[in-house]
């Protein structure tokens, strides 16, 4: 169990292995960037559920599974905020959520055992190329992933997914129930499914 577990809940879903941008000025979110920096320790993204306009973010809900991220890079951004970029360690079940000191949120949690290493089937070829192209976007490459052979992505379906639901453009709802799943075929199927339903609405 991880007692005293650091949160930066967020209107977004992180996934592992995956890298996300932030730009951070709140003074608590400072403080909890610097205590990881220091420590080298990871802290939680967790997704805020919708809510109305007035309501505090100490009032927010939050989903019942985040995931664990690690700092990779950090620097000054052009408008003097703060830059991070966190790649996504593990997911976890939040248990209890309490407030610090200093405002930050903090939990007691459990890590989720990483899913099994699955091999992506010939069916899902397409999703495979769908994501060697969204790797190539400029945005994408600037996050610094490493270099990955085409071929490499057919070795591991809960990667090819993960990415998958990180990259393509689906809502935080749908986002979060791909995060949820357990079973790395399954979210693939679920991704040809909505993929599947764009093409039909014409997105």
């Amino acid at each position: 169990m991880l007692t005293d577990f650091p949160l930066f809940p967020l209107p977004l879903v992180a996934f592992p292995s995956c890298r996300l941008p932030l730009q951070i000025f709140e003074p608590r979110y400072l403080d909890l960037v610097k205590t990881t920096l220091a420590s080298d320790r990871t802290f939680g993204v967790v997704t805020v559920v919708p809510r109305t306009p007035n309501m505090g973010s100490e009032d927010a809900s939050i989903e019942a599974i985040g995931t664990a991220v690690k700092i990779v890079d950090f620097n000054e951004q052009p408008n003097g905020l703060l830059g991070i970029v966190c790649e996504g360690q593990h997911k976890f079940t939040v248990n209890r959520t309490y407030l610090a000191e200093n405002k930050v949120f903090l939990s007691t949690s459990e890590p989720i055992e990483a899913e099994a290493i699955v091999p992506v089937a010939e069916a899902y070829e397409e999703l495979v190329h769908m994501l060697d192209s969204l790797l190539k976007h400029p945005y994408v490459e600037s996050l610094g992933y490493s270099d990955r052979a085409v071929d490499d992505w057919f070795t591991d379906a809960s990667q090819l997914g993960f990415y998958l639901s990180y990259l393509l453009p689906f809502p935080n709802s749908q986002r979060y129930r791909l995060l949820a799943l357990t079973d790395p075929i399954e979210r693939l199927n679920t991704i040809q499914r909505l993929l599947d339903e764009m093409e039909d609405n014409g997105v």
